[in-house]
């Protein structure tokens, strides 16, 4: 311990501490706190009355509250060494002696708080992110449900992941392979989930920051908003309680039409000759009905600016009635399996504004296209019947059948939007045919019902199939 005498004093003055007393334990005046006083101890140690040659000396952490004429403020070492630690230095906390502040007034205070200054702007982003963070965690917002169309993010929605959980012996709907949606990670995420957290953990930066906060803010901050004040869940993840909640719901699990029972109804249509009609609904079709009804035209423009390609350049009262009609009096409708806001986070809120009972209608996948192609079931159905194709590829697509014996007997070129129906369906009526396979975006749903209803025959919405055919993305 040192000692010292100022210029007029009467007594001597501790400048130091007593050798092995951490700095956190001795205030500003020389004297060391209880030891079960904590922190809150600390800074209630009182000092008396100070010259403004003592205020100098006062910590970096508590000089900053220093006023002129406050003489009787009071301070501690504590507050140096927790401001510069939360200010982000890595280092020791920063000592300023006595001798280097003493008899320099308020440019001794200025040097002695100048690290303190300094410090926000070296980690002021990091301690601006890790403030952000704790706020979400002690305040979670709620989370509105998927299918709320509110919910639904300006710049559209990606991928859905895979289903985490399911009952013993359930598998998904419409799909093979259960064993993949049972998959998960050590830490308990789904396999989907598990996938993408390796992958952010790879990427540098902000990516993998904003993942980890969104997973929480979906699965655990949600958790929390049920748990009551003053408790805790011990040991059970969001993952363990959304499996329970899934169990309890598994009854209103809804099968869709695999691939082969779908093209044993084709089949057996073709054969009888008696009319069928199989649409698809994906987020074309749901944001074209979603439009001025369960979400604001707006909204749907800037989620869906594909939609004057996909044959609606503008959604009108008389193309969403168009479209919930043929939905409604279709013979098989494909419906998403994502649960993307898009998908089907907009397809029961669709349904339901149009007075659609969907649990009146038969469904299968909206990929079903795909799924028959990918089960190869296409060219079974094809051969020996008579095919009409309808779309922008239809001359392309008619080589390529040719090329596998199939017998295509006419040609419809592109569809021009929902208001080129008419004509579409008069030149249609012209052909002879039995199955009549429509890759003409949104417009397909309403020809593919009306080819059935008015003329009798099988007509099937192909979809992008006949494009990744033609280009040989996908071989038959």
């Amino acid at each position: 311990m040192r000692v010292a005498t100022r210029t007029g004093s009467t007594g001597p003055m501790v400048t130091g501490k007593p050798r092995g007393t951490h700095p956190s334990v001795f205030t500003g005046s020389g004297t060391a706190a209880g030891a079960g006083a904590g922190d809150a101890g600390v800074r209630g140690v009182k000092s008396g009355k100070r010259s403004s040659q003592t205020k100098a000396d006062t910590s970096a952490g508590a000089a900053h509250k220093v006023r002129a004429g406050k003489a009787g403020n009071t301070g501690s070492a504590v507050g140096r060494a927790s401001y510069v630690r939360r200010a982000g230095n890595t280092g020791k906390p920063r000592r300023t002696s006595r001798a280097s502040t003493a008899g320099k007034g308020k440019a001794g205070l200025r040097q002695a708080t100048a690290g303190r200054r300094h410090a926000p702007a070296r980690g002021g982003r990091a301690a601006a992110r890790a403030k952000q963070r704790t706020a979400m965690r002690r305040a979670p917002m709620p989370a509105p449900q998927a299918s709320t169309p509110q919910a639904m993010p300006a710049s559209g929605a990606g991928p859905a992941p895979r289903q985490a959980t399911l009952p013993k012996g359930v598998a998904p709907a419409g799909r093979e392979g259960a064993s993949a949606a049972h998959a998960g990670s050590a830490k308990g995420l789904p396999a989907a989930h598990a996938e993408h957290a390796a992958q952010a953990q790879a990427v540098p930066g902000g990516y993998a920051e904003g993942y980890r906060d969104g997973v929480f803010a979906g699965g655990e901050a949600l958790v929390a908003q049920h748990i009551p004040p003053d408790h805790i869940l011990p040991a059970v993840a969001a993952a363990d309680l959304i499996a329970a909640g899934f169990r309890q719901y598994a009854p209103s699990l809804t099968r869709l039409a695999s691939p082969h029972e779908m093209a044993g109804h084709i089949m057996a249509a073709l054969d009888a000759q008696r009319p069928l009609s199989v649409v698809r609904l994906g987020d074309g079709e749901l944001l074209t009905l979603a439009a001025d009804t369960v979400l604001p035209g707006h909204e749907v423009q800037e989620l869906a600016p594909f939609l004057p390609y996909a044959g609606v350049p503008c959604s009108t009262p008389d193309i969403r009635a168009m479209l919930a009609e043929a939905i409604q009096a279709a013979d098989w409708v494909g419906v998403p399996i994502s649960r993307a806001p898009t998908f089907q986070g907009l397809l029961f809120p669709v349904l339901r504004h149009f007075r659609i009972d969907w649990s009146g209608l038969k469904l299968t996948s909206s990929t079903i296209n795909y799924s028959l192609h990918q089960s190869g079931l296409v060219l079974p159905l094809l051969q020996g019947r008579r095919v009409l194709l309808i779309g922008s590829q239809a001359a392309e697509l008619a080589a390529l059948l040719h090329s596998r014996g199939v017998h295509v007997t006419g040609i419809i070129g592109s569809v021009t939007g929902v208001m080129d129906v008419p004509r579409v369906m008069q030149q249609t009526a012209e052909h002879a045919f039995d199955i009549a396979l429509v890759a003409a975006g949104i417009p397909a749903v309403i020809l593919c019902r009306r080819i059935a209803g008015e003329l009798g025959k099988v007509a099937l919405d192909f979809g992008h199939l006949a494009d990744k055919l033609v280009t040989g993305e996908l071989q038959l």
